[in-house]
């Protein structure tokens, strides 16, 4: 099975856009700053075809039944933005599913042959429905 983290990563469209001055008053951990990051996201995510979004959630399925989202965090949010640290990656990484998803996240046991795969693709996420 692959898993295309990088598809997560793809969303923060909202973030990488904003000025250094609303990034200073961005707080990842405020559940308010949270709230409008997922509704943008949320928006992309809308706009993907269908394979894209489940490679969106199958990643964020994988992350949260590795019992270490820490190790691929680099993925999920991204680092070139200057963020407070997450505090609860689980809890953020489950929130952000249900946004997504409109229903709580199933933890599946991913067997040893996963590939994760590093890349978007040629075509970038592909929006057509």
């Amino acid at each position: 099975m692959q898993i295309f983290l990088d598809y997560i990563h793809e969303m923060y469209y909202y973030l990488l856009s904003m000025s250094d001055d609303d990034l200073d008053d961005f707080y990842i951990n405020d559940e308010s700053c949270r709230a409008k990051l997922f509704d943008a996201m949320k928006a992309d995510f809308d706009t993907y075809g269908p394979v894209s979004k489940q490679r969106v959630l199958e990643a964020i399925e994988f992350l949260l039944s590795s019992g270490d989202p820490e190790r691929y965090w680099r993925a999920v949010v991204p680092h070139a933005v200057p963020l407070d640290e997450v505090e609860d990656k689980p809890g953020y990484l489950r929130a952000l599913y249900e946004k997504l998803a409109g229903h709580e996240p199933l933890l599946r046991d991913f067997d040893s042959d996963v590939e994760l795969v590093d890349a978007i693709g040629p075509h970038g996420i592909d929006v057509r429905q």
